[in-house]
């Protein structure tokens, strides 16, 4: 959950005492230095899961300084508390990966884990990084909004994969997953400390359920919502290959027998589009009712979704 009242601002060198003592699991931290949740804010609901992306690298390096001296953009700390499902009971030791691209939207993949870097909430639930404030990058025609990318897990918890946003961003709108009415509290305001520097608050709420709760986003792939739909000539269909892989785009009766393949072959990461024009592999139209348009990688089903045929 983003604390959306205005926060106070941080000393900056208090805070990066702060975030070099969460990276060796202190349990002395005051939580006067962070944000605490509010009810009034919309109420407590677990951090909501977004889309793991393409550029995950796991064994990131044990360090909350995510941006090293020199690299360029404007510097960005965010501080915050890793909670229970109650938005107030602290959760410690949680691991909190994060990466997120440079100020030039391009990620680095090498092995060097440039702007990554995991680290961990302290008995109180803190954490804290520092880093810069990551560029929009252009996914198929258009702009995602700049954001960071989180994977969180702590024993006894579902695993949570999101990511964080900030207001203002006009890519914001139109992004699939940004856009998701739950998103809206992972939108966070970013305040100033220097002409350089702003500092953000984002509170981490992990669901309660004590079994495997699977990322809504799957880790692999997407398949957006049809539109139109209901639908009478034509819908045209949206997914995302989040690494490269055979995909397949089909077509199924509810009882999932396949009418027609619109897509079938090798892709390689990104945002696609296709269209069905309410016909089966014969040519012939298909009657009116519901269909599902079932998204496969790599022999995988990864999403399906429901179009009414009118």
């Amino acid at each position: 959950m983003a604390t959306k009242n205005t926060p106070r601002q941080l000393d900056r060198r208090r805070f990066l005492q702060a975030g070099s003592l969460l990276g060796i699991g202190s349990l002395l931290l005051p939580r006067t230095l962070f944000a605490k949740p509010s009810e009034e804010d919309g109420g407590c609901v677990a951090t909501s899961d977004d889309i793991l992306g393409p550029y995950y690298l796991p064994g990131s390096p044990n360090t909350t300084l995510v941006a090293q001296p020199g690299e360029p953009g404007t510097r960005l700390f965010i501080s915050g508390a890793v909670l229970s499902s109650d938005c107030l009971t602290p959760v410690p030791n949680a691991t909190i990966e994060v990466w997120q691209a440079n100020d030039a939207a391009v990620y680095d993949t090498s092995a060097a884990f440039l702007l990554r870097g995991t680290l961990y909430s302290d008995a109180s639930g803190l954490y804290a990084f520092e880093t810069i404030v990551p560029g929009p990058y252009l996914n198929g025609n258009q702009y995602r909004p700049k954001h960071i990318h989180f994977r969180v897990n702590r024993p006894g918890f579902p695993e949570l994969i999101t990511q964080l946003y900030f207001e203002g961003d006009p890519y914001i709108p139109a992004d699939p997953w940004a856009s998701q009415p739950d998103a809206a509290m992972r939108i966070i305001p970013l305040n100033p400390i220097s002409a350089n520097e702003l500092e953000g608050q984002f509170d981490i709420v992990l669901d309660g359920m004590m079994a495997i709760k699977p990322n809504r986003f799957g880790t692999d792939g997407d398949l957006l919502p049809v539109h139109p739909n209901p639908m009478r000539e034509q819908c045209s269909i949206h997914f995302n290959v989040f690494h490269e892989a055979r995909a397949t785009v089909t077509i199924t009766d509810t009882n999932g027998r396949a009418l027609v393949t619109l897509i079938d072959e090798r892709k390689s990461q990104g945002r696609y589009t296709t269209q069905w024009d309410g016909r089966d592999a014969s040519g012939s139209p298909v009657a009116a009712g519901m269909y599902l348009c079932v998204l496969c990688l790599d022999g995988r089903s990864i999403k399906a979704q429901r179009i009414v045929r009118e």
